[in-house]
């Protein structure tokens, strides 16, 4: 009698556990195939070859296509639209995809500001600047030994330093002696 109850338990638990293997290898296999859906759309659009690569279908949901898809708006000059691709794809997604996102919204924001600059026009790149450091702040904040995003910082700090204010609100100047961090001035006063 317990030999054959303990006979039909252990098959159940094998039909269990067969079924579990079953619905695991078929989850794989759909993450598997839309994995090489959006590496043959990413290629398409890595290569130029397809405008519309990533905007069709269900895995046009993928933060990994907005990425890619920043890029060739981000080389011709169209701000607005690449910074917007790389905004949806940071709010999107997490870890190293959402710091990529915004290390490359920082690099679009400042290359923005570096060529209106290089134009004559320092005051409409000024904000750009701001964009591009705040962008390089929360890449940052994300992962704070993300090296690429420190040195960036740094050039976008000597483009356009930060400036502070005193409580009365008057400017003070720029120091050449400034630490490079991720947070802004904030007076906690005397301990």
């Amino acid at each position: 009698m317990a030999v054959s109850t303990l006979k039909r338990v252990l098959r159940h638990a094998a039909l269990a556990a067969g079924v579990g293997l079953g619905l695991a290898l078929v989850a794989q296999s759909w993450q598997l195939g839309r994995d090489l859906r959006v590496n043959r759309q990413l290629e398409a659009q890595l290569a130029g070859e397809d405008e519309r690569a990533g905007r069709t279908g269900a895995v046009a949901e993928d933060p990994r296509l907005w990425i890619a898809a920043a890029r060739k708006p981000a080389l011709a000059g169209r701000t607005v639209e690449a910074a917007a691709l790389l905004r949806r794809a940071a709010d999107a997604s997490r870890g190293e995809l959402r710091e990529m996102a915004l290390y490359d919204m920082g690099n679009v924001y400042f290359r923005a500001a570096l060529w209106i600059r290089a134009e004559g026009a320092d005051a409409p790149a000024l904000p750009l600047f701001e964009l591009a450091k705040e962008s390089y702040r929360a890449a940052l904040l994300e992962r704070p030994d993300l090296w690429d995003a420190k040195f960036n910082l740094e050039l976008a700090l000597r483009a356009a330093p930060d400036t502070d204010t005193d409580d009365a609100g008057a400017t003070a100047l720029p120091t050449s002696e400034r630490a490079v961090t991720t947070m802004r001035a904030l007076t906690l006063g005397l301990p």
